[in-house]
């Protein structure tokens, strides 16, 4: 006896229906990902990178956790490019004033740290931010950059020297 074939009996508005809701999830994600709610994939990518160099400089030379973590991280016989008092001040509280509540400014935040001659010189500004705006510089940027913003920043201080060296 002859076996009845399994595709005549498909439902074709169950083919439709499924159709359009591949159809659907493709055009809501597209949607999504303009209207900000959805990260895109070159978002998540960007973001994947700048937490890889984030976690290189914290665990390397912990710069996110002021001046004493770095001198601790460098070492005995060291020598760390650090920001003076004065220097830091002026720089932790640009950044703050790059803050708002409508829109920041992130070329100021951007040129702050471009202004940088080494990364332990971050050390000094987190101090300084934390001693004058009792807030944690780190969580700051994080919430108040975006995804690509943040990632940015993480590159300008990655270009710089790491700021420690041997003492001879």
């Amino acid at each position: 006896m002859a076996q009845k074939s399994n595709l005549s009996s498909i439902n074709p508005n169950l083919v439709l229906l499924a159709l359009l809701g591949v159809g659907a999830y493709f055009a809501s994600s597209s949607i999504l990902e303009a209207l900000g709610i959805k990260k895109s994939r070159k978002e998540t990518k960007e973001e994947k990178e700048a937490e890889k160099i984030l976690e290189k400089q914290e665990t390397k030379i912990n710069i996110w956790q002021g001046t004493e973590a770095v001198k601790r991280a460098a070492g005995a016989n060291t020598n760390i490019i650090l920001l003076n008092y004065s220097g830091a001040a002026a720089k932790a509280d640009n950044i703050y004033d790059s803050f708002s509540i409508y829109n920041d400014d992130e070329e100021r935040i951007f040129a702050s740290f471009r202004s940088l001659n080494a990364q332990t010189q971050v050390a000094s500004i987190v101090d300084q931010y934390k001693i004058r705006h009792n807030a944690d510089l780190l969580t700051k940027l994080k919430s108040n950059l975006s995804s690509s913003e943040f990632a940015e920043l993480t590159k300008i201080i990655d270009q710089k020297p790491i700021g420690i060296t041997k003492k001879l």
